[in-house]
């Protein structure tokens, strides 16, 4: 009898391996990701009791990590990716996810559709969306009362702007500016989101660089303008004269009226309870137009277990999987629905009303990154001519024309 007990459990114990599956998912961000990624492993857990979702928290240096495992054969199966995701597509290191978003059903129109166009390489899709912040602009309300200003909408054009941030700066007796209107820099969101506001783009549809385009001249100069010509945002010598510090801090010390940043930005200004500040999507001038700071759920080639990994990513990427990016104020989900429910729109944790609907209003503005394989090696070329631009040195026609000459050979191989 005993021998017949062992044996019925042993037979269960194997049994019950044979169908448990064990998925290793790789992700980056700090311990705020690394809190609200636990929770929603533990949503896995309890959706498919015979998965396991293995966490591998990589801090630094993520990109590299990776692909130090995956070179060294010990490939996690689930990867988060964002821009550098078509450097792993191109090289065939994650997986098309076509067949399984067809056979399991996947609503594609739960996402922003730019979102999945830049989630594809050469017409497949290789990542769903889960993660994507778009690029608000934050602006001090007290400021706007005091010069009867309306508050920013996503009406604005170029011209609103203008004339806002105008009023908006403040100058002492002696005509040197104590108070910016507006607050940008360097960054490639933010001068990037001024060439798709007027029209412009890196890429044409067949991944050819058109960047010295009349549009593409214009928003350069309207941007460069902003610092030199009307004196409305600070220089990179007014940062470094400042003790180098960015647009977020510039603002949370009340020295501009508005910028341009992300989510993470609630979370550093709810240590300012002093500020009087809001958020409204940001302005357009042929179109409206913003970056969305997101991730992406892949499957990697070497994973054993696709179509669970599937079902894994379909269930994280819906609003009940994605919730715990909300409760924990983490960021922008990437489903729409999530978006614009009750629990975004009205987080619990907020201690003073915030316009989260600017983020589910930017969701149709987002533009269509060019992140092609050779994406880091485009904003280095950009980011070669356009400092010198910054720093008034060298014109923007010239700086394109240089920036379009080299792309084309870096885009050539």
């Amino acid at each position: 009898m005993r021998k017949v007990l062992l044996f019925v459990v042993m037979a269960l114990l194997i049994t019950s391996m044979m169908f448990s599956v064990t998925l290793r998912l790789t992700f980056w961000g700090s311990e705020l990701d690394k809190k609200t990624w636990e929770e929603r492993a533990n949503l896995v857990s309890e959706k498919f009791p015979d998965v396991e979702l293995k966490l591998i928290y990589v801090p630094g240096d993520y990109s590299q990590k990776v692909q130090t495992m995956i070179a060294g054969g010990d490939a996690p199966d689930i990867i988060v990716l964002a821009e550098y995701i078509h450097a792993y597509s191109s090289s065939g290191q994650i997986i098309s996810l076509d067949q399984y978003i067809k056979k399991y059903g996947l609503d594609l129109s739960q996402y922003p559709s730019t979102l999945i166009k830049q989630y594809s390489y050469d017409g497949k899709i290789f990542g769903i969306p889960d993660r994507s912040g778009a690029m608000v602009l934050y602006y001090n309300k007290d400021y706007f009362d005091e010069a009867g200003i309306p508050y920013p909408s996503k009406s604005w054009r170029w011209s609103d702007f203008l004339n806002a941030a105008q009023k908006l700066t403040i100058r002492d007796e002696n005509g040197e500016i104590i108070r910016y209107g507006f607050a940008a820099g360097d960054w490639w969101p933010w001068w990037m989101s001024f060439m798709y506001m007027n029209g412009g783009k890196i890429l044409d549809e067949d991944g050819n660089p058109i960047v010295n385009t009349p549009e593409n001249i214009e928003a350069i100069q309207f941007y460069n303008d902003l610092v030199y010509k009307y004196r409305v945002a600070p220089s990179p010598r007014d940062y470094a004269n400042m003790g180098n510090i960015g647009p977020d801090q510039l603002f949370a010390q009340g020295k501009t009226a508005m910028e341009m940043t992300g989510f993470w930005n609630i979370g550093s200004l709810k240590n300012v309870p002093e500020l009087n500040w809001d958020i409204a999507p940001l302005f357009g001038q042929k179109r409206n137009a913003t970056v969305a700071f997101g991730s992406a759920l892949t499957i990697s080639k070497a994973c054993k277990y696709k179509d669970v990994a599937f079902k894994v990513i379909k269930f994280l990427t819906s609003a009940q999987g994605q919730t715990p990016i909300v409760k924990n104020a983490e960021d922008a989900p990437a489903n729409i629905k999530l978006l614009n429910s009750d629990l975004f729109l009205k987080p619990s944790w907020a201690k003073r009303e915030i316009n989260m609907k600017a983020f589910a209003d930017s969701s149709d503005m987002i533009i269509e990154l060019p992140i092609v394989p050779q994406w880091n090696e485009i904003l280095e070329v950009f980011g070669d001519y356009l400092s010198e631009v910054f720093m008034n040195k060298l014109s923007v026609r010239k700086a394109l024309e240089k920036i379009q000459e080299d792309l084309e050979f870096t885009l050539s191989w």
